[in-house]
């Protein structure tokens, strides 16, 4: 008998782990798919540098919701394009392609979850608005620059906003003088292309 009773029990404690195992599966699946149902992602902290940049820092323990694509409607739902004009004959164009991507890239609102090797992004207070005023004076600062350049050419330029929290930005032009890059600059971030 007692052979018996200890038999079962040989039996009975892998029956447990077994039990045990599929009860953690089934909540690992879970917690999984609502991670996936939430549309949310794991990503790397905000947090502001010592130049006043927001930027990504190393951490993987935060989640940042995706934002919904109907959020980013939303914010270009007034959107009309914008005509920066340098002089009689030059003028450069913000469409609403150029600031949906601007938006993606570099609002913690509206972020894709896209990467560059030195991420950046906006103040989360910034709207449509203040991004336009903002490129409105990178390009009124830097007008005898922005008058060289040709229409197929594509390059890029450094701006600095603000009187005493001083904030340095790259402005993108792409063919057919577009906008197409707007964005607070990293320190380490090197121009690809610079305007001349």
């Amino acid at each position: 008998m007692k052979s018996n009773f200890r038999n079962f029990l040989a039996m009975r404690t892998p029956l447990k782990l077994t039990a045990s195992l599929l009860i953690l599966l089934g909540l690992s699946f879970q917690a999984e798919a609502k991670i996936l149902y939430t549309h949310q992602e794991s990503a790397s902290k905000l947090g502001i540098s010592a130049d006043g940049v927001n930027e990504i820092l190393v951490s993987r323990e935060t989640i940042i919701p995706r934002p919904r694509r109907s959020d980013l409607n939303d914010a270009l739902r007034g959107f009309r394009t914008q005509t920066f004009r340098v002089s009689r004959s030059v003028d450069f164009t913000l469409n609403r392609d150029g600031m949906r991507h601007i938006l993606q890239s570099h609002h913690p609102n509206y972020w894709d979850g896209s990467r560059e090797q030195y991420q950046t992004f906006f103040d989360e207070d910034m709207d449509v608005r203040d991004i336009v005023g903002a490129i409105r004076k990178v390009v009124n600062e830097n007008r005898e620059i922005f008058n060289g350049v040709t229409a197929n050419r594509q390059c890029q330029i450094t701006g600095t906003l603000g009187i005493l929290n001083r904030k340095n930005y790259v402005l993108g032009i792409k063919s057919g003088r577009l906008i197409g890059q707007f964005f607070p600059k990293h320190r380490n971030y090197r121009l690809t292309n610079p305007c001349r």
